[in-house]
């Protein structure tokens, strides 16, 4: 279910979910922005890959080229049902349609072509199900209506939804797909260059029969309203295969692109860069605190520095929660004696909170659900006796299931018991979380992802 949630939403919102075994304190939304501030809205959850970056820029490259070519005439069926190729269910039609093809491209090369990887690849397993069992190959419909996606919900799930966020941070359209305003001009002009100034490249080939293709489905009837897969020709097929065959292949040859649009090796994001560009088998605790050891502005320092300082607190929170929540029965006492085998006392959250206590404050979080939480977490830290801090972390526990419309894990009575309602929670050994360890991972290892990929290594 989590993967599912964070393939949903671009930005996590825990009051969308429907799961009570998810975040039981909340913290995601807490660290994730911290996280966010780093990578600018470049790099979350759910868009890390490389070649997906890819895929919809020139899914979206192909779009913007077929609305600007006056030659392009919708054919009667496509008229009826769009009007005119710049609506935003147009667009969103041609996006699915392409993204279809491409799945299914890689599904006919990927036993005859050496480089093709499957891995990663949005929407593979449906299509794979749908190219094995069915008696002929699989059919494509141009429309946005789910009978033409391989996806359940692929407005949403597929590459155009999930790499969204990150192509309108950058600036190459608004969340309706609008590719035309001014300030948009210069970043669709180096797009040009990378899918269509080599016309013999790999991506300046796939685009050439991209956009013929295309251009043909949109402008003649396809009998039936169906387009039988084995009628798209293997010129386009096969070019599709190649130019996206793994992460690492469109790394080779759209890295210097991509650092240059999303800027993620520059600043803070750029110090993570290099170390992990050098390092292999690497904590998010040790690549931010190597990072912190280049020479780096104030500003982009300080934003690597406030997560050295909150995650320890964060992580401390959500292991005492972890000990309140890991026996049916227990006492408060009990607690604080696993408490200690970890080597913490009374002391530790109020005096981990004193690093935080202004950072509600910050930009980064200022006014939002994130910085309420943090509040929340620091009062319960500071709520006093050991005992006090559990009981106050478990009515703040509370409150987040309830705006979530749950049901609390455990409470703690008026006597010091500690009642699980739950599912017990394992507990980790307590040399794995000595204090200051970490917990969360602030997208470190979806950067690595990105990162292996532009240097055209596995992941």
């Amino acid at each position: 279910m989590t993967h599912f949630l964070q393939a949903l939403l671009t930005d996590y919102d825990d009051s969308l979910s429907s799961d009570s075994y998810i975040d039981p304190m909340g913290l995601l939304i807490i660290w994730s922005a911290f996280g966010r501030q780093v990578f600018r809205n470049r790099i979350n959850s759910v868009s890390n890959d490389v070649r997906n970056f890819t895929l919809n820029l020139f899914h979206h490259y192909l779009v913007k080229k077929l609305i600007e070519d006056d030659d392009v005439v919708l054919n009667n069926a496509l008229q009826r049902l769009y009007q005119n190729k710049d609506g935003l269910n147009f667009k969103q039609a041609s996006l699915i349609f392409l993204e279809n093809v491409f799945v299914f491209s890689i599904l006919r090369y990927e036993a005859s072509l050496v480089d093709v990887d499957p891995a990663g690849i949005l929407g593979i397993s449906n299509a794979r199900r749908r190219w094995m069992n069915e008696k002929h190959r699989p059919a494509l419909i141009f429309t946005h209506e789910p009978a033409g996606q391989i996806l359940v919900r692929q407005l949403s799930l597929g590459v155009s939804g999930r790499y969204k966020t990150p192509l309108m941070e950058i600036g190459f359209f608004d969340g309706n797909y609008h590719y035309h305003k001014p300030a948009y001009q210069g970043r669709w002009a180096e797009a040009e260059k990378l899918i269509a100034g080599r016309p013999n490249s790999l991506l300046g080939k796939a685009a050439y029969e991209a956009y013929k293709f295309l251009k043909a489905c949109v402008s003649r009837p396809i009998q039936g309203g169906k387009l039988q897969f084995d009628d798209v020709s293997t010129k386009l097929t096969e070019a599709y295969a190649r130019a996206f065959a793994s992460p690492q292949v469109v790394g080779r040859y759209a890295k210097t692109f991509w650092l240059g649009q999303t800027e993620l090796d520059q600043g803070a994001a750029g110090a993570l860069f290099h170390v992990l560009e050098d390092t292999e088998d690497i904590t998010p605790q040790e690549v931010i605190e190597r990072a912190l050891e280049h020479g780096l502005p104030s500003s982009e320092k300080a934003k690597l520095e406030q997560i050295v300082q909150l995650e320890p607190f964060l992580a401390d929170c959500s292991l005492l929660f972890t000990l309140m929540a890991s026996r049916r029965t227990q006492s408060t006492s009990d607690v604080a004696d696993a408490w200690a085998k970890f080597g913490r006392d009374a002391m530790r959250l109020p005096q981990a909170a004193k690093a935080v206590a202004e950072y509600p404050n910050l930009p980064a979080i200022k006014g939002t659900a994130a910085a309420a939480r943090l509040r929340q977490l620091v009062a319960a830290a500071n709520a006093g006796s050991l005992d006090d801090q559990m009981r106050a972390l478990a009515i703040y526990h509370s409150r987040v299931m309830q705006s979530r419309g749950q049901v609390s894990w455990l409470n703690v009575g008026s006597d010091g018991t500690i009642k699980v309602h739950a599912r017990t929670v394992s507990l980790p050994k307590p040399e794995s979380r000595p204090p200051g360890s970490w917990h969360n991972n602030y997208y470190l290892p979806q950067f690595r992802s990105f990162v292996n990929g532009l240097r055209g290594a596995d992941a």
